[in-house]
């Protein structure tokens, strides 16, 4: 059993007093902030590190899926896709080789540019806060408390969006969330130099040297999910699976340490067994552990794996999707990848950003309301993106509205994205041309 102490009564600074706070500024908290900036509203975007960009950056992520339909149709375009040409604008990103897979990004530089990108739209940031309690009167909330080296201060706002990734402002608030059943795993990832068996002329010989030496291979994964770099001799690894609950501190500590060892013993396996990486060093770690599942909200509506198979639409689309159902295996070396097939793709509905009982928050990326088969799609950073700036723009209008996000009626909301640039409904696609 637990064992607790009583604190004393606090007085605390407030610090701020906003429209709009978007705690997380991760992919999904980068689209929200500067949606919400973008029409008009004072936004304040808090992060717990000292840079933005989330899973792109601290997580060393470096494949943003998925924009396209596997047809050249592009189903997300909006600010996510602003923010990607502005990446490769400034050679902080690139297309990949394989079409329609992926825009692959260097979070050394996209630190810098995704910085650039919030402020020149308007954001005002504060790095180094810990967003540690939330505000809340009645049914509303009204603003969030951090923490940090200043102390603990108080920011004052007329709509929240969580954007932490793991639904930590609504889990504060006392919305109802869910979690599992099962975990999909952590992953540390990590880059190698010195590696010569890239271009992609040898890389069959790679995975068949991979799948006869696997007896020997130290990760308890049976992908090898190599990708090479721009970077001369460079190679991305995505291969690490620590089983554990993301949103508890030990599991992340030895998630941290545990991962360390395993691109190690990897890095080991790669030396001697495949051709091209005899002489590969260590370059770099991801600087820290990433999640792909932690809280999922229970929200007015739960989208779920038959959704985005059938590719169903819905009257208050607020984005679209194209990335197959990915779910990392709980406890084993397997995955689920289930792909749609080319030019499928499926609506969100804006009822999975909005908790049950709870008025001025809003909910975007991977903690949004989906079941468990739905979120292995719906959590790539694109997706993620395109999500937070739906969530930005329903929490400007409703500053501008004078109403709660969930009082807003759903062809404003829609009106506004598109003017953004947002691809909500299918026939928009057909307006398009390919990409």
């Amino acid at each position: 059993m637990p064992v607790f102490i009583y604190e004393k009564n606090r007085r605390t600074e407030i610090k701020n007093s906003v429209d709009v706070v978007i705690a997380g500024a991760g992919p999904a908290g980068i689209g929200a902030a500067v949606a919400s900036a973008r029409a008009g509203v004072k936004t304040l975007l808090v992060e717990r590190l000292g840079f933005p960009g989330g899973m792109l950056t601290a997580g060393g992520v470096r494949n943003i899926r998925t924009f396209t339909d596997g047809n050249g149709q592009a189903v997300i375009r909006g600010i996510p896709y602003d923010f990607v040409e502005y990446l490769k604008k400034n050679q902080a990103a690139r297309n990949c080789q394989e079409k329609d897979a992926f825009i692959q990004q260097n979070p050394e530089l996209t630190r810098y540019y995704a910085q650039e990108f919030l402020l020149q739209a308007g954001v005002e940031v504060l790095f180094h806060a810990l967003v540690v309690d939330v505000l809340r009167k009645g049914k509303k909330v009204c603003g969030v408390i951090i923490e940090s080296k200043s102390g603990r201060q108080a920011i004052l706002a007329k709509v929240l969006v969580d954007a932490t990734g793991d639904g930590d402002v609504c889990r504060k608030a006392g919305v109802r969330m869910r979690k599992g059943p099962g975990l999909m795993p952590m992953t540390l990832t990590f880059v190698l130099e010195n590696v010569t068996a890239w271009p992609d002329v040898r890389t069959e010989e790679i995975y068949q040297a991979f799948r006869k030496n696997l007896k020997y291979w130290p990760v308890l994964n049976h992908s090898l999910a190599l990708f090479a770099l721009p970077e001369e001799g460079c190679v991305y690894a995505n291969v690490t699976r620590i089983f554990g609950d993301a949103s508890k501190v030990e599991d992340l500590t030895r998630g941290e340490i545990e991962g360390r060892r395993q691109a190690m013993k990897a890095l080991e396996f790669y030396r001697q067994y495949l051709p091209g990486f005899q002489k590969a060093r260590l370059r770099s770690f991801g600087i820290e552990v990433g999640t792909r599942e932690s809280y999922r909200l229970s929200g007015r509506y739960t989208l779920t794996g038959k959704d985005v198979l059938s590719g169903r639409d819905f009257p208050d689309n607020i984005a679209r999707g194209s990335y197959g159902i990915d779910i990392h295996d709980s406890h084993g070396p397997g995955s689920i990848m289930i792909k749609l097939s080319p030019g499928s793709s499926y609506g969100i509905p804006y009822r999975c950003l909005l908790p049950e009982r709870i008025e001025n928050l809003l909910v975007a990326g991977r903690c949004l309301s989906a079941s468990r088969q739905a979120l292995g799609s719906c959590r790539v950073m694109a997706i993620c993106m395109a999500t937070g700036q739906a969530a930005g723009v329903a929490a400007a209008l409703a500053i501008r509205k004078k109403v709660a996000p969930s009082s807003l009626k759903i062809k404003e909301i829609q009106d506004c994205l598109v003017s953004q640039g947002a691809v909500l409904w299918k026939n928009q696609l057909k307006n398009r041309g390919k990409e």
